[in-house]
């Protein structure tokens, strides 16, 4: 005979409760991992293949540092070393590989000695680039004693010549 009350739902235990939020909350990491590194799987790509190109092409067999910069145009740099020790920045342009030798160019340090006898600003950062067709320094700095704007110079990397300023709007 069957009883005609309400059917009591079985409980969970407490073990039961924590394997079920421990497999969501791994559940969760893993996602998350996998999306991050999908995101950024594209531009990984591109170091990579910016890398192989300075190596086969550019001469360099060790790498110390691969990055993308977009102004004009987007280029690859990718600074290392060729098999003698001589260090090199390798600019890959869409249709052209520029080499430049450190020791006959600027180096980051010089640049940064030069920019802070000119300007009273702070420098945010230093990158290699590429502005009107030559490779160049990209130094982005506060201005002003109040440091509300930002302004953004361009030097040239072989003598740091000022080639442009640009103030940011805040």
């Amino acid at each position: 005979m069957r009883s005609g009350g309400p059917k009591k739902l079985p409980s969970l235990s407490l073990v039961k409760w924590i394997f079920l939020v421990t497999g969501f909350v791994a559940f969760v990491l893993v996602s998350f991992f996998l999306y991050v590194r999908s995101s950024d799987s594209e531009y990984r790509n591109a170091e990579n293949n910016a890398i192989r190109i300075a190596k086969e092409q550019g001469g360099l067999t060790s790498i110390s540092d691969a990055a993308s910069h977009t102004w004009d145009e987007t280029v690859w740099v990718v600074s290392g070393k060729d098999a003698d020790g001589e260090p090199w920045m390798i600019f890959e342009r869409a249709n052209e590989i520029v080499r430049e030798k450190m020791s006959e160019n600027l180096s980051r340090k010089q640049m940064l000695a030069q920019f802070g006898l000119e300007h009273e600003g702070t420098p945010i950062r230093i990158i290699p680039g590429w502005f009107k067709d030559a490779p160049a320094w990209e130094i982005r700095y506060w201005t002003g004693t109040d440091k509300q704007r930002q302004s953004l110079d361009f030097y040239s990397l072989e003598n740091g010549t000022l080639l442009k300023t640009f103030v940011l709007s805040s």
